[in-house]
């Protein structure tokens, strides 16, 4: 197919069926591992987001911000922006909990390139940095997989768990039954694994050698002793629906390099994502260190790890420009003009 010329003073749309027409979560994989080695090895400069509150919690729909995550990726020669909404409870109005529109700028000239729907490119990433979590921490021959909340996080997460195990069974926990009835029917086409449904999470984390928190809820579903040894948990929510005293008791607790600002401040006020209580003394390390070999990984069969990574910028931005540039590849998108 013909590749879309973007010319000056034009951009490229991408909606999000376009974006999930480019480009899969597993196939950005990649570039979601690279970004965590391009900070390790400093050519990212990104910033805490801006955050506007909308709503805190305990109100009728949640939690409620907007909030800007700004970066630029010098391998890539891109900088860009996201810019996020937040309704915890959204789908009270049956409206998502999350919103995004995505940004990208040569970095070369500043010049707009793309305007891209987040929303899609959040999931993608989301479950991108759960795989790389996964891929350092979780056990090699890990075939059960149990993922709590089957939105479209949790369709991600299983295409990047399917990617990097060799899976054999899916556990599938809602307690919306056509919610997880329609997740099954659908990743059943995508995945060769079985996949079986369940409504009680305490079921369906039993015997998991993986587990993808992927829910909305705000108080934990999942509970530290239901984790049995050698299990890895990909804390997407942080700890809001994952029991938080699993950061003290799992042998490794690892976090993004931006957790430390977004899930808690020791002593101080607690971020929306943790309750209080979690110490940075119990972190064993930094995601961008076990991806660069300053940590390890996994070191035991028994060892139960958990990976906490509340997002960062840096990821927005890079899986954005894969996207964009596996669209202008196969022709996909509107071009907008901007100015002449």
């Amino acid at each position: 197919m013909e590749t879309p010329t973007v010319e000056p003073g034009e951009i490229l749309f991408l909606s999000r069926d376009d974006v999930t027409n480019a480009a899969s979560a597993d196939e950005c994989l990649e570039r979601v591992e690279e970004t965590f080695r391009w900070v390790s090895d400093d050519q990212v400069q990104q910033t805490n987001p801006v955050e506007i509150w909308l709503s805190k919690r305990g109100g009728e729909f949640g939690y409620g911000n907007v909030s800007s995550y700004p970066a630029y990726i010098e391998p890539l020669g891109v900088a860009g922006n996201k810019w996020l909404g937040v309704f915890q409870q959204n789908a009270k109005r049956g409206l998502p909990a999350l919103s995004a529109v995505n940004i990208l700028s040569d970095a070369e000239t500043a010049m707009p390139l793309a305007f891209i729907e987040g929303q899609s490119v959040t999931a993608m990433r989301t479950a991108g940095h759960a795989g790389v979590g996964a891929k350092y921490l979780a056990r090699e021959d890990s075939s059960t997989l149990t993922i709590v909340g089957c939105g479209h996080e949790g369709r991600t997460h299983l295409r990047v768990m399917d990617a990097l195990f060799d899976l054999d069974h899916v556990k599938a926990c809602d307690i919306d039954d056509d919610v997880r009835t329609t997740f099954i029917d659908e990743m059943s086409d995508v995945t060769d694994a079985t996949i079986e449904g369940f409504v009680d999470s305490q079921e369906a984390v039993r015997g998991a050698d993986i587990i993808c928190m992927v829910t909305t809820a705000e108080d934990p579903i999942v509970m530290a002793e239901w984790i049995e040894p050698g299990t890895h948990v990909a804390a997407t929510n942080g700890f809001l629906d994952l029991d938080p005293t699993f950061s003290a008791a799992a042998d490794k607790w690892v976090i993004g390099v931006e957790s430390r600002d977004r899930l808690w401040i020791d002593g101080e006020e607690v971020g929306v994502t943790a309750p209080e209580g979690l110490s940075y003394d119990d972190v064993y390390a930094e995601l961008t260190d076990v991806v660069s070999g300053k940590a390890s990984g996994r070191e035991s069969a028994d060892e139960r790890t958990v990976m906490v990574h509340m997002g960062m910028p840096a990821l927005d931005v890079a899986a954005s420009h894969f996207v964009y540039e596996r669209a202008k590849k196969e022709g996909i998108g509107t071009k907008l003009t901007l100015f002449e």
